[in-house]
């Protein structure tokens, strides 16, 4: 897997997760899980997801890491109380920004590139295109 709960001791102690999920590993498996599927969805444009998730090790982007553990250390906190936990909310909201800025092309992160099969053939040939869509502002002259 591309996150294991061990390495969460980056943004939380193992005392406090456990206690938090009642020492049920499947939990925070669970939530792993959940929080890459969230990520892929916003990054599933123009980067190889599977690429990016499947890696292990020192393979694995530092970055997605970094806010990929945000991202589940908030949603653990957020299981047992209502009450918002400052660091793990302010770190959720770094990662949920970096990673819109990603899918709206402003940030370009070293991540695999997408291929797409421009051809049919089942084999993909060219590289997704960061394309922006838009138009000029109008605007009103009062003449």
């Amino acid at each position: 897997m591309f996150l294991e709960k061990a390495e969460l001791k980056t943004v939380a102690t193992d005392e406090i997760i456990n206690k938090i999920i009642n020492n049920d590993d499947s939990i925070v498996t669970d939530i792993i899980l959940e929080s890459i599927d969230l990520m892929s969805s916003y990054l599933y444009q123009y980067f190889d997801t599977e690429a990016i998730f499947n890696a292990s090790g020192d393979d694995r982007n530092r970055t997605v890491l970094k806010h990929l553990k945000g991202i589940v250390i908030h949603e653990i906190y957020i299981r047992r109380t209502k009450v918002f936990n400052e660091v793990a909310k302010a770190r959720y909201d770094e990662a949920m920004l970096w990673i819109e800025k990603v899918s709206e092309g402003k940030i370009k992160p070293p991540l695999p590139i997408r291929q797409n099969d421009t051809d049919g053939d089942g084999t993909p040939d060219t590289p997704a295109t960061f394309m922006k869509l838009g138009s000029r502002k109008n605007y009103k002259n009062h003449f």
